[in-house]
């Protein structure tokens, strides 16, 4: 101990000048992080070249004038000179002046604009991305860790960049590699892959073509799903064959599938999970990569009803549309039209939620379907709903026949007027009862019939007629209740599971029609109905080998 006394605690001047020093400094830290989060967006040259369509976990911009990296949303612009990074299992799309880029996990590039000439220039420095140009537009300038390349309009293509080198392949349209003074091209089909140097590689690799770096499957059914796998071969020859793995975890210490022998393309059936997968040479590892298969329950169409009738006397009914919500979606695009087929639909909306109302559509049969986008990219399954139909019929009001007057033979002098001529109404023609039913009327389905499974109906074709409308009606003390109809198809047969149907009377009904424009029936037919029962036996009592019994 010295023995020294130590200051008594009273706040002294130099304390309160270094309070306000670390106040002043804090206050300017403030204002430069301001300045550098909003210079930019105040330039005068920074109108936004693009903005991010889809994006998945992690990515992240730094605009050129800045040193603070932000992250990009939906719907975000970049700008040119942007210096854009996407993470780990990070993906983005970028729609550029008609230009599509898609930009993988682990990739770092810059973006550019050239005012004068109009062009699109991307710097890949790391990484890997999949360029589709616009079939109207100039190109797309590419270079890719200095090698200079140039992407023709209407090219799709994917390049990568690492320490190993450059790689590039060319699915559609043709890119320009400038060597020496002069331009290479690489042609729809083609990949090549260069060392660091610049010099075109001898051993043999691959460029993968699915399935997509992290890529994310969606599947709606039971089964297991049907991952494809396709790649270029690269300095192989025909027979040199390749292998392919696919494991649990990254080590590959629990694999699941391994196909040997393969040429460019292979197919696994997998589960649900997070996949790993690498292609091997003679235990050199040419690809790798991981991708995951999830459930994803089935969009179900709820209103208008399947097979719903609408009747409107003038004016087109309001329709409330609807359908089930899923997880995950971007948003929904509803169509529908006249066809099944969706080629040229009536209505096409996109919305973010799950109804919509419309007062558009007039009498007809319409189909309709809803597809969910995803804010993920989605590689594959069937997202599309089941198409599902309904009718709007106009209510059948009296109507004036027309008035047809008989031409009358021409009269001679010595022929006289007799009583005036009488309008004549021409009657009303339907066309013909379908001929030839089966099951006719009376049919009865026992026990051997059960077996079948199916019920089939059918009849024979009627002349004038294009479509028939089938109907079966669930009789019960005299009253009917029609739990089936289908139609109006182009058709003379029709089947339909027996246990749908269950015990009881039932009532089956054709009629013939002719179908015109936009399905609305021009002509009715004469409906021909037979009746038929389905007599399941209940279970009787259950003896037991003792004796006794128990009644189900």
């Amino acid at each position: 101990m010295n023995g020294k006394k130590k200051p008594n605690g009273k706040f002294r001047l130099a304390d309160f000048l270094v309070i306000i020093l670390c106040l002043l400094g804090a206050v300017y830290s403030v204002n430069l992080f301001w300045s550098d989060l909003f210079q930019t967006l105040n330039g005068q040259n920074k109108t936004p070249i693009g903005t991010v369509n889809v994006k998945k976990n992690i990515v992240q911009r730094r605009m050129s004038d800045r040193v603070i990296w932000d992250r990009l949303i939906r719907e975000s612009p970049v700008y040119s000179n942007d210096l854009i990074r996407v993470g780990d299992n990070s993906e983005i799309d970028l729609h550029v002046g008609g230009n599509t880029i898609t930009i993988n996990e682990n990739t770092l590039l810059r973006l550019r604009y050239e005012k004068e000439t109009g062009e699109f220039q991307i710097d890949l420095n790391s990484g890997s991305i999949g360029l589709v140009t616009n079939p109207e537009g100039g190109g797309v300038l590419l270079n890719v860790m200095g090698k200079k390349m140039k992407a023709s309009p209407g090219t799709a293509l994917n390049a990568a960049a690492s320490d190993d080198g450059v790689a590039l392949q060319v699915s559609k349209g043709s890119a320009f590699i400038a060597e020496g003074g002069e331009e290479r091209e690489i042609g729809e089909g083609t990949a090549i892959a260069m060392d660091s140097e610049g010099t075109i590689r001898s051993e043999p690799s691959v460029f993968v073509i699915q399935p997509k770096p992290n890529a994310l499957y969606r599947k709606n059914a039971n089964e297991l799903f049907n991952a494809v796998f396709s790649w270029n071969r690269i300095n192989l020859q025909s027979s040199e064959t390749l292998r392919l793995e696919i494991a649990e975890d990254q080590n590959f210490t629990r694999s699941v599938r391994t196909f040997n022998g393969l040429n460019n393309s292979a197919r696994a059936a997998l589960s649900v999970g997070i996949w790993n997968w690498r292609i091997t040479y003679n235990g050199a590892i040419l690809g790798s990569g991981r991708f995951t298969i999830t459930d994803a329950a089935e969009l179900e169409l709820l209103s208008p009803a399947r097979n719903r009738q609408f009747f409107t006397e003038s004016e087109s009914p309001e329709l409330f549309f609807q359908w089930s919500q899923m997880e995950d979606v971007l948003y929904y695009i509803a169509e529908v039209d006249v066809t099944p087929e969706f080629r040229n639909p009536v209505i096409k909306k996109q919305t973010a939620v799950e109804s919509f109302s419309d007062s558009s559509l007039g009498e007809g049969i319409w189909y309709w379907r809803v597809t969910p986008v995803f804010s993920q990219t989605n590689e594959g399954g069937v997202n599309t709903s089941r198409s599902s139909s309904f009718r709007i019929v106009k209510n059948n009001e009296p109507q004036t026949l027309p008035l047809v007057f008989a031409e009358e033979p021409p009269q001679t002098p010595a022929q006289s007027p007799q009583t005036p001529s009488q309008p004549q109404v021409l009657p009303v023609l339907f066309l013909s009862s379908p001929a030839d039913r089966q099951p006719a009327d009376g049919y009865r389905v026992g026990i051997e019939e059960l077996k079948k499974a199916n019920i089939n109906f059918r009849w024979s074709g009627v002349q004038g007629a294009n479509g028939y409308i089938f109907t079966i009606y669930q009789e019960t003390n005299g009253e009917r209740r029609q739990i089936i109809q289908m139609g109006p198809e182009n058709r003379t047969s029709w089947s339909t599971e027996i246990k749908t149907l269950g015990r009881g009377n039932f009532i089956w009904r054709i009629e013939a029609v002719s179908v015109g424009r936009n399905n609305i029936i021009e002509q009715h037919g004469r409906p021909a109905e037979s009746r038929f029962v389905i007599d399941i036996p209940r279970a009787g009592p259950v003896k037991i080998i003792n004796g006794s019994e128990v009644k189900p």
